[in-house]
């Protein structure tokens, strides 16, 4: 099965797909009618926005039923793997975000494009939150 890797799984995050049980294909870009978010640091979700949606950067990556099934168990409370549509507009699994049942825990990280730059933003930022 085919996913859009969007957070801990892309590999200038975790370093290490296959360890992840993931083989990656390639980047990928969204159609520009989302919003990237931050939950909790951890791991990132797309919510639709048409009006003021954006094309984020996500990693294609190809794994077995049985590392699906791993996955959809870790995701937190607020996020599901629903279809999210491709720059190219193909269609293929992604991590989308509730705001609702995210409340408190996110933060709008569109503006740097993906969570890996997001969070190298971060790590460079003087003990703060780094601005985009």
């Amino acid at each position: 099965m085919r996913l859009l890797a969007l957070g801990s799984a892309l590999r200038a995050v975790c370093g290490d797909q296959a360890a992840l049980g993931l083989t990656f294909v390639e980047e990928a870009w969204t159609a520009p009618k989302y919003r990237l978010y931050s939950v909790d640091d951890t791991h990132a979700a797309l919510v639709e926005d048409a009006a003021d949606g954006a094309s984020v950067r996500g990693e294609i990556v190809d794994l077995s039923d049985e590392r699906w099934g791993k996955i959809l168990a870790m995701e937190p409370p607020g996020i599901t793997q629903a279809a999210v549509e491709l720059a190219d507009g193909s269609f293929v699994s992604g991590a989308v975000g509730d705001l609702e049942q995210l409340a408190g825990r996110v933060r709008d990280i569109t503006a740097f494009g993906d969570f890996a730059a997001y969070l190298e933003a971060e790590r460079g930022s003087a003990g703060g939150r780094g601005a985009p």
